[in-house]
């Protein structure tokens, strides 16, 4: 059953991952409330996010990825250019809006996140994509390329491949940018996530991942923060589902599964819909007594044809001395 958080976390502690990726403690910080810039204790007062839901991301920006590339952003999803081209992939796409060198909530997001990759049996390229984009418009794709080694090798077993470098698969589909003011703050707009530069130089902002349709279209708002590891695997998993329309549901029970539980924008998590439930397991016990009236009718049937044996309209009277045919 899923935890709905509304209490605090007083502490939060990020351990490193990655060259150069320092993470500090942040006290009295509170996610429910998306509301604390950790380095400089101000309130992020107007930065909740807008939930734009079912609204495009603009396909043209460009941003510049990890490996220095030059990419389209509309080139990430696998039915931008319609379903002809897709392969016959329908993966959706997890965006997270951070920076690289926050002290703190971006680290701590990112190590949340890698907890749930690891214990979500969908995997990273044949299942989903994941995309970390940069809102400071001062990191450069050298310090993307540091973040990413270090998420990639040390956060997955399975990133790396054989010859210790980054797996393909993994490297090509999990991908961290960084882009122009411009182009971070019309991304931000589009996914109706706010954050503003402080007067140290850091970034008061909200903690909040999404979830985007294989057409580029945002599908759920997730926080990181949602309990633990496990928890937040268990809600993307359901966020992933229906992001692709079901696509990559391994199974009927996957589906079903989606089914019963409902996304509450309140909450900002699934939970689980007694009434959806109660409706299986009356079809599912309507199905079973009509297979099992069926099953007699079809036995009752067979028995009323099955041919009589021969002589078995004969009849011996006993102690009569007699036998009639």
């Amino acid at each position: 059953m899923f935890v709905r958080r509304r209490h605090l976390l007083p502490l939060i502690s990020a351990a490193a991952i990655g060259a150069g990726a320092s993470a500090q403690i942040a006290r009295g910080y509170d996610p429910s409330k998306q509301g604390v810039a950790p380095a400089t204790g101000a309130m992020t007062s107007g930065l909740d996010t807008d939930q734009k839901i079912g609204a495009f991301v603009p396909m043209e920006l460009q941003f510049t990825s990890a490996e220095g590339k030059q990419v389209r952003l509309g080139d990430l999803f696998d039915l931008e250019k319609g379903s002809a081209n897709s392969g016959g992939k329908h993966r959706p796409v997890l965006v997270a809006l951070v920076y690289y060198d926050c002290p703190v909530v971006c680290s701590a997001t990112m190590d949340k996140l890698i907890g749930a990759f690891r214990r979500l049996e969908y995997k990273i390229g044949r299942d989903y994509k994941v995309a970390y984009f940069s809102f400071d418009s001062s990191e450069t794709a050298a310090r993307a390329m540091q973040v990413k080694q270090g998420y990639v090798l040390g956060g997955l077993p399975e990133g790396m491949s054989d010859g210790g470098k980054m797996n393909p698969l993994i490297a090509e589909n999990w991908n961290f940018f960084v882009g122009s003011a411009a182009a971070n703050r019309e991304l931000a707009n589009s996914l109706g996530f706010k954050y503003r530069a402080s007067d140290n130089g850091q970034f008061a902002h909200s903690s909040v991942f999404m979830i985007l349709t294989p057409d580029g279209r945002v599908a759920r708002y997730l926080s990181p923060f949602m309990g633990d590891d496990k928890a937040l695997a268990e809600q993307m998993k359901l966020a992933l589902i229906e992001a692709s329309d079901g696509k990559i549901a391994k199974g009927v029970s996957e589906l079903m599964m989606s089914w019963c539980f409902m996304y509450d924008p309140k909450a900002g998590a699934y939970t689980l819909q007694a009434m959806r439930v109660m409706k299986i397991g009356a079809i599912v016990s309507i199905g079973a007594v009509g297979s099992l009236v069926m099953g007699m009718m079809i036995m009752e049937r067979a028995r009323r044809r099955r041919p009589v044996p021969a002589g078995a309209g004969m009849s011996v009277g006993v102690g009569s001395g007699s036998a009639a045919v």
